[in-house]
């Protein structure tokens, strides 16, 4: 029988899952001396002219040591990375993966044009805060008890907090945000713009669908066509939109009634209308008709 610890770890799924394992082993070993940070983080110098490709990957991976900074962002990471494949990328794996791939290319050119970034995986980390904050932004959340509010105003609240706490503007982490903004934008909205057709800019590709038992984007597709289920927008760009389905039953044509004709009033109660002292006038002959038999 599984330890709860065991459970709860091959309950994550399996993106978060690796990318947890290998932030805690790199931490570890660097912790342990078995490697130096010195060989861990990223400059364009030592990653391309020295051939140190390792660096590409490794920057994202060191959070620093065991300390409750490096805690605080295994919190996120496990958190809102978690809620991100197992809600938005829901039965998507590859498409989730391709998008951490994406997000750290980007970062990587981004932060390389502004200074030496040396480690990068704040930044990641800021960059799916943001995603996830823009995904779940209709539920509210508690920052450390004290200050309920919207999930959309989380990053802002932490990059305050880091103003507090450090001195300097927070440049990186306002670059992680615009990032995440980004691929927010072009996972979630752009989709649904009919200036799209339906093409969503960040499907990952077919090799990496097949390696993570995703179906691919033209699978998808033959399958809807298969089901009469057309993916082309709406005009307005809310929802793909569908086939007129075949009907669940045929409507029969209703013969039309004529219309009735308002039925003519009898003569009595025309008369009955036209003298309405008619029954008090029949009343009075029958009771002079009474006095005549009487007096007989």
């Amino acid at each position: 029988m599984p330890s709860p610890l065991e459970d709860w770890y091959y309950h994550i799924p399996v993106c978060t899952r690796v990318y947890m394992t290998a932030i805690f082993a790199l931490t570890l070993a660097e912790q342990l001396d078995i490697v130096p940070a010195t060989k861990l983080y990223y400059t364009p110098s030592r990653a391309f002219s020295r051939q140190e490709y390792w660096r590409l990957l490794t920057s994202f991976l060191y959070l620093g040591r065991f300390s409750f900074e490096w805690f605080l962002n295994m919190y996120f990471i496990v958190q809102y990375c978690r809620d991100l494949e197992e809600g938005s990328y829901l039965n998507r794996p590859a498409d989730f993966c391709w998008l951490l791939v994406l997000l750290c290319s980007a970062i990587l050119l981004v932060a390389s044009l502004v200074s030496n970034p040396y480690f990068l995986a704040h930044m990641l980390v800021a960059s799916l805060t943001y995603m996830w904050s823009r995904f779940y932004s209709h539920i509210f959340i508690s920052f450390m008890g004290l200050l309920t509010m919207p999930a959309a105003y989380f990053p802002w609240v932490m990059l305050a907090f880091s103003l507090v706490i450090e001195p300097g503007w927070p440049v990186f982490e306002l670059l992680a945000i615009a990032i995440g903004h980004v691929f927010w934008f072009l996972a979630e909205e752009w989709p649904r713009r009919a200036e799209s057709a339906g093409v969503t800019p960040l499907a990952a590709p077919a090799f990496l669908c097949r390696l993570l038992n995703q179906t691919t984007a033209a699978e998808d597709e033959d399958r809807l066509a298969e089901l009469g289920i057309d993916m082309a927008v709406f005009d307005d760009g809310t929802q793909p939109g569908a086939r007129d389905p075949p009907p669940l039953y045929t409507e029969q044509a209703v013969p039309e009634q004529p219309a009735q004709q308002p039925e003519a009033p009898s003569r009595q109660s025309e008369e009955s209308q036209d003298h309405p002292d008619d029954k008090e006038t029949q009343l009075r002959q029958r009771s002079v008709r009474t006095d005549i038999v009487e007096l007989d």
